[in-house]
């Protein structure tokens, strides 16, 4: 193992998804038709030419309800005792056919049981570049509402899906939920519970009508499970509007059943949030180095009016009194000249 030393942002790129697998560190990020998985023994090399390898692991066809506007991917592994004849790697991502309203979410399993580095197809035919739609069997609002932002959460042995879906669309209600349901297999659901909703002042950047004449929700999206050492269980996740510069990550700790919303505690501020220089972070995924030293990479951009779209940026994070704390403990991005340290193999 070595260390090596970065100053961020690392790439562009919105909603990352980073993780160690084997020797390499993995990224996928929001794509519009082609969805490329890229891996590199240096993270912060990551979409570096001639530093990384880099392959087509979704290009949907035209013409269907899965085709553009691929947001939120997500790869994640499950064990054959999870799902007893579906182990493998498996692909999330949310899809429609150029119509925001007709978003829904889909998993896609890799050819190769050994890597994720390889093209995802259909879990149960094996068809390349076919996705599989999440459904409930017994919420049918589930199967035909709008829903994005599908990640895993793992708790006493079972396996959640959570997702973000919404209410009031177009009305003065627009707002997201953060919902869950544990998993059947990868691609069905149970009933599903709420876990979070826009009630703090810090979630409501860019709700309301715009100078289009569309009504913006109040936002509540992007969770991901982040777990301590001894067993505790925490969510991150983003809230104000994502076109806005107020984008930011707050965190909800679970004290009971995952299901009930009652059971999960909610931080009042914000846990991470824009600075002088960096704006609009949001959207975190957590990892482990070579060492096990804990990072969170997360999307931002570099001007106050968006200008240049989102960057991936990469820092470390701890766990202290129940708090995820990123960084320097400010609750700030860094500086943009700070150097960070990562360890490789």
């Amino acid at each position: 193992m070595k260390k090596v030393s970065f100053t961020n942002p690392v790439c562009r790129g919105a909603d990352p998804w980073m993780f160690l697998c084997g020797e390499y560190f993995y990224l996928c990020c929001t794509a519009g038709r082609s969805l490329w998985l890229y891996r590199s023994k240096d993270p912060s090399k990551i979409t570096a030419e001639g530093e990384c390898e880099k392959i087509l692991a979704f290009q949907p066809r035209e013409g269907e309800m899965w085709s553009k506007d691929l947001w939120s991917p997500e790869i994640h592994h499950f064990s054959e005792e999870e799902f007893p004849g579906h182990g493998g790697w498996y692909l999330f991502i949310a899809c429609d056919d150029g119509k925001n309203v007709n978003h829904r979410m889909y998993v896609l399993k890799c050819e190769d049981r050994e890597t994720p580095f390889a093209p995802y197809g259909e879990p149960l035919t094996g068809e390349r570049y076919v996705p599989k739609k999440i459904e409930s069997e017994t919420d049918g609002t589930f199967n035909t509402g709008w829903c994005c932002g599908q990640t895993i959460l793992r708790h006493r042995g079972k396996v959640y899906c959570m997702w973000v879906d919404e209410v009031g669309r177009q009305t003065m209600d627009f707002h997201q939920r953060d919902r869950i349901a544990l998993l059947k297999n990868p691609w069905t659901a149970g009933d599903a519970g709420v876990i979070i909703k826009p009630t703090e002042e810090w979630e409501m950047h860019g709700f309301g009508m715009g100078a289009d004449g569309i009504i913006r929700p109040r936002v509540v999206e992007g969770g991901t499970a982040v777990y301590g050492d001894a067993g505790e269980l925490y969510v991150v996740y983003s809230g104000s509007g994502y076109w806005t510069k107020y984008y930011a990550l707050g965190q909800i700790t679970l004290e009971g059943d995952p299901l009930v919303y009652e059971d999960w505690k909610k931080e009042k501020e914000p846990l991470f949030s824009m600075s002088d220089t960096v704006f609009g972070c949001g959207h975190a995924s957590f990892f482990t180095d070579a060492e096990g030293k804990r990072f969170i990479a997360y999307h931002a951009y570099l001007s106050p009016d968006r200008a240049g779209g989102r960057y991936v940026f990469i820092e470390p994070y701890r766990i202290e009194n129940g708090r995820i704390v990123i960084g320097d403990g400010s609750g700030k991005p860094a500086p943009l000249d700070t150097v960070q340290t990562v360890t490789v193999y």
